[in-house]
Formats: C-alpha cells, structure tokens, sequence
C-alpha cells in the first residue's frame, strides 16, 4: 500500500506540474486482495503520441490510400542518365500500375502493349519507340513476349504497388497522380519523378540526405544543387518550378538567398501513416496560401 500511495503522490505531482490526460486502471493489491481504480496520468505529449501510433495503426490495417513505392537508390542511379520527357514517361505508365500485380501495366484489365503506350505518352510511334527502348535499357522497364507483339511491366526493384522491399523508399501518391497525369506535359512529369529520390522523409523538401533525422545536418537542395542532381538546365529548371508551382505541386521558400524546393504531401509522402499530422496539415495550409499569390 505504500508504494500505491507514493505513485499516486508522484502522478499527483506530475498532474500539478504539467498539462495532462486522465484515465483510471484498475489494479489489484497482491496483500489484501481489493480491486482498486488507480489513476494514471498522460502528458498531452505522450497523448499525441499514443494517438500517432492509432493512426498508423489504422493505416496499416485500413491501407486506404494507394500509393506506388518509389525506390530511392535504383531510382537515383538513373536519374543522371534520364531526359525529362523519359522521366515523365515513367510517370505516366505509373498510373496504371496495379495492386498486386507483380508490375503488370494495365488499363481495363488489358495489359499494354506498344500501341498503348504510344497512346498513353503522346507520342509518334518513332518517338514511343526510342523512349521504351532507353527505359528498357535502364531496366525500368520489361518488355515479355505475348503472342505477336510484346506487353510491358515495371521493374519491382524500382516502383511497386502491394508488397514492399526493405529499403527507403517514397510513396507516390496514387490519387492526386490520376488528376496530373493527362494535364502536365511529359518534361513536368519527368521533373516530378527525378526528384523522388531527394524527398525528405519527414520534412517534404529537397535535399541531399532525405533519410535524415537531425535537422541540424540536412543538407537542403538549391537551385544550382537541384540542377545538378537531375542533370537539367538550371534556367530550364527554374521555368518548370514556376509551372508546376501554378499548379499547387511545387512551393519555393527562400532561405538565407537560396531557394528551397517543398513538394505537396498529397502527391508525394514517406511515413509510415496517413498523412494527416500537425506538419502536413500547416504545410497543406502554406501550399494553399502559395497557391493563391500564383
């Protein structure tokens, strides 16, 4: 009995000292045997917390966003090598990636073949052919003989929908993408995708370590960094910002005379729940707030 009183002397001091949450437990005492309600304390951190780890919990298990994986490393070993017009290429035929289906590319239960993606991408067929036989060689994609002509898959070391690798990847997000990728043309796209190897896991900018923790060693992208990164014209660069900027995608802040490059969270997200905590929610308001002064 004494040591129930001195917790409940230690959780009445706690209560005095700090904001806190209240629920009662019941405990039984070992000596007499009585069932006794003990009132424990939580602090509106902890709080948060337990209500974070529910929420992840309830993403796991309710899985009610789609998302397509996007590997970081195979991603970004390509990145040097890709013209915007393949890059976008590649986000186009995300689109029609399915749950499950081993990278199969499909659209009403057809798998897709060359015609296809000269119709999907835009593209004469001369053109179509250069882009699939580039992304072929990159092992982005995978061309399988079926019958006279040929279907196409992407590559699950690269992008997957359903079981997911163990390495860092980040979530593209199946629902805002449906709306942009019949709007944006192709160079636009392909800027999207050379970056998702540069998302911050956390943040949602562009820099060169996106699996840091500290803040303090975050190395952010600037423009000249960005265009390093992605192999693209910095002037040619800075003309694709502004566009996709209209289009509430991207935000630049400005940062001791450097650009910093933000990505809305809707499109593009890394942790492991739904997207709705205190940061994404204040930078969903600053991406508003931006998108009315374009």
């Amino acid at each position: 009995m004494q040591q129930l009183g001195l917790m409940q002397r230690l959780l009445k001091g706690l209560r005095q000292s700090q904001e806190v949450f209240e629920m009662s437990i019941p405990m039984i005492n070992t000596i007499t045997g009585e069932t006794v309600n003990v009132a424990t304390y939580l602090t509106e951190e902890g709080k948060r917390e337990r209500e974070e780890r529910q929420r992840k919990t309830a993403y796991r298990n309710n899985k009610v966003i789609p998302f397509v994986a996007c590997y970081l490393d195979p991603i970004k070993e390509v990145t040097q090598h890709l013209s915007l017009i393949e890059g976008g290429a590649v986000m186009k035929l995300l689109h029609y990636l399915k749950q499950n289906g081993k990278g199969k590319l499909s659209r009403e239960g057809k798998l897709l073949n060359q015609k296809d993606l000269q119709t999907i991408l835009g593209r004469g067929a001369t053109q179509t052919k250069q882009i699939v036989k580039r992304l072929e060689y990159l092992s982005i994609l995978i061309p399988i003989k079926e019958g006279r002509s040929k279907v196409f898959y992407i590559n699950e070391n690269f992008h997957c929908m359903g079981k997911l690798l163990n390495k860092p990847f980040t979530k593209l997000l199946k629902g805002r993408l449906s709306t942009i990728v019949d709007r944006l043309p192709l160079n636009q796209l392909g800027f999207l995708y050379k970056i998702l190897p540069y998302f911050h896991f956390e943040k949602c900018f562009l820099c060169h370590n996106p699996n840091e923790e500290d803040f303090s060693v975050i190395r952010k992208m600037n423009r000249s960094d960005l265009a390093k990164a992605i192999n693209h014209d910095p002037d040619e660069l800075t003309k694709i910002v502004k566009s996709l900027a209209k289009e509430g995608l991207i935000m630049t802040t400005e940062s001791r005379g450097s650009l910093m490059y933000y990505v809305h969270p809707d499109l593009m997200y890394r942790k492991d729940s739904d997207g709705q905590d205190d940061y994404t929610s204040c930078l969903r308001g600053m991406f508003e707030e931006h998108f009315k002064n374009e």
